[in-house]
């Protein structure tokens, strides 16, 4: 038996002489400074691109919060200025938020309404790092795969309180229920008015 030729065997013969010279020599790995080059490479590369993803991210959640407040704002003009009932819905599955209205039926004008997604609104699909955790309708809360929050048929509509949470960003939407404009609790100086009954209150002569 032989035994197996050398990984790399590389010679020549020097002209003018019979020695042969090592032209060659077989590479095991890298040294020990490559290795510390690509690493520091590797730091440095990541010191940049790390916080460049966070920020992206922050930005895409942000947007995502104020997509929320326009989609509240909507659904407090659309309650405010129809006569029908219109809803906030969400699906988790979808991770998205859209506006149904109870509207006549397409295939069947003289039947029932039907609910249907808002033709005049957007959804607002979140970003894959946000998620609704929790809402609430005026005392009931709401932590289903799927919910929808409707007004009443007498025009009236219940408190809508949204949180909305993501890796960088979380937000608490209020919308109430005598408001058209969602307010933003997580931010600094937003307050939430509170209806006061001045008769019952005995402060039926103040000035408001």
């Amino acid at each position: 038996m032989t035994n197996p030729p050398p990984a790399i065997a590389c010679s020549t013969r020097r002209p003018g002489t019979g020695r042969l010279v090592a032209s060659c020599r077989a590479r095991r790995g890298f040294s020990l400074i490559e290795l510390v080059v690509v690493s520091i490479l590797i730091v440095i590369l990541g010191a940049i691109t790390v916080p460049r993803m966070v920020s992206l991210e922050k930005r895409q959640e942000d947007k995502a919060l104020i997509e929320v407040e326009d989609l509240l704002r909507m659904f407090a003009f659309r309650n405010s200025v129809g006569t029908q009932q219109i809803a906030l819905h969400y699906d988790r599955s979808r991770n998205a938020l859209s506006l149904w209205i109870l509207d006549l039926n397409p295939d069947d004008p003289e039947g029932p309404r039907t609910w249907q997604q808002d033709r005049l609104s957007y959804p607002v699909d979140l970003p894959e790092s946000m998620v609704v955790t929790e809402a609430a309708a005026d005392d009931a809360v709401l932590r289903d795969e799927i919910w929808t929050i409707a007004s009443n048929p007498d025009g009236s509509r219940p408190r809508i309180a949204l949180l909305v949470a993501g890796k960088n960003l979380t937000g608490e939407i209020v919308l109430d229920s005598y408001s058209t404009v969602p307010v933003r609790l997580d931010k600094d100086g937003s307050v939430v008015r509170e209806p006061i009954d001045l008769d019952a209150e005995g402060r039926e002569f103040d000035r408001w």
